[in-house]
């Protein structure tokens, strides 16, 4: 094997609620990941050892380059703690940065997977699990996929059932917006075992669409709008466009509309045409990846 592709899958947030910080300065969380079919392709081939121990090439949608870059760091870490061989990491965006719909994390879960599959290391999943979490909170998700209960600061999940009968729009106006900037401006909301989570859980669980539906809130909303007050405007927009509901993904500025399939999510997406926004309608998809080899 010389060189794996990764399809590296965004994610959805179908409710967060945030407690209070911790004495790490993360927040108590808890949440409802969902990969969505929404991917950049992570491209990662054996390089020269006399080389540079980690390259990154960077296509498509805008990156950080370099050292900068999630993906980076994801390879660096494989090199030193599974003495991986020098890679060539090539990175095709599609998922837009600083967008609450974890893209960099998506891309560093695909490196850390793609280079234990090219070199065929075998590292037990707790291991690469363990990088993940101190790569960033979604990237422990990131691996796996699919549909999840996430708490802590996000990075310790439980799998769900699929997730079926819904498709969703994501609508990400031409600005990012870094975690720190939305927890720093937070309404803080309590997570407890009666949080609206839970019942999002089970309304996952019991396959009652409705019941999710009316069960999402995205606690880090109102201090995004107040400080970027056109994400209320793409939620307005996409509510009046046909989404029979809408909420921010994670620190935003993302939302996504709900919608019952491909043809009135291609529906609503035409009429959100114009505005200027990044437009994506994306299914839920079972898995963190997509890896091919030749």
């Amino acid at each position: 094997m010389r060189r794996v592709t990764v399809e590296a899958y965004a994610k959805v947030n179908l409710g967060l609620a945030v407690g209070k910080a911790r004495e790490d300065g993360f927040h108590e969380i808890e949440t409802v990941f969902q990969s969505v079919s929404l991917a950049d392709t992570v491209e990662i081939e054996r390089a020269d050892q006399a080389g540079p121990g980690v390259t990154l090439r960077v296509s498509g949608l805008p990156a950080p380059p370099g050292q900068d870059n999630l993906a980076f760091a994801a390879a660096e870490a494989a090199r030193d703690e599974l003495g991986a061989p020098p890679v060539a990491v090539g990175l095709h965006k599609r998922i837009p940065i600083a967008a609450g719909l974890g893209g960099g994390s998506a891309d560093a879960a695909a490196v850390l997977k793609g280079v234990d599959a090219l070199f065929d290391l075998r590292t037990p999943l707790e291991h690469l699990k363990d990088m993940a979490a101190r790569l960033g909170s979604d990237v422990p998700f990131m691996l796996q996929g699919g549909t999840a209960h996430g708490t802590g600061r996000g990075e310790l999940t439980e799998g769900l059932p699929p997730l079926s009968g819904v498709w969703f729009v994501l609508a990400t106006p031409d600005f990012g917006v870094s975690a720190a900037e939305a927890y720093r401006t937070a309404r803080i909301g309590l997570t407890g075992p009666r949080s609206f989570i839970r019942v999002n859980c089970s309304a996952i669980r019991e396959g009652d669409i409705p019941a999710l539906i009316e069960g999402l809130r995205n606690d880090l909303e109102a201090g995004v709008v107040l400080a970027r007050p056109e994400v209320a405007v793409v939620k307005h927009a996409l509510l009046e466009a046909g989404a029979s509901a809408a909420v921010m993904s994670g620190s935003g500025p993302t939302v996504l509309g709900v919608v019952r399939g491909e043809e009135e999510g291609r529906s609503t997406a035409s009429r959100l045409a114009g505005r200027g926004w990044n437009i994506n309608v994306v299914a839920p998809v079972g898995a963190g990846q997509h890896i091919t080899s030749e």
